[in-house]
């Protein structure tokens, strides 16, 4: 079932409109995003939330860029596996 919902980052309200199941991981996400803001406007002396911004989702990206990575490596030694167990049979 779809709903409405407020969402708010770098000061901003954005209304959604997501399936329940979404809004939990929103929220996180939402919350996520405030806490690299707030990180990087203290750490690096940011004044324009557009940098704030720009930063946290260069940030978020690497992340996922690296476990994107890890995935697939698991993935090649699952299948390097497999076919060694295939050679023995």
């Amino acid at each position: 079932m779809s709903q409405k919902i407020n969402i708010r980052i770098a000061g901003r309200n954005y209304p959604l409109v997501v399936q329940s199941e979404e809004e939990e991981v929103l929220r996180i996400a939402a919350k996520k995003i405030e806490k690299y803001i707030n990180t990087f406007e203290k750490n690096y002396n940011i004044s324009e939330k557009q940098d704030a911004l720009a930063m946290t989702a260069l940030q978020l990206a690497s992340e996922l860029e690296n476990i994107l990575r890890e995935k697939s490596q698991e993935q090649e030694e699952i299948l390097l596996k497999i076919k060694k167990i295939s050679k023995l049979l």
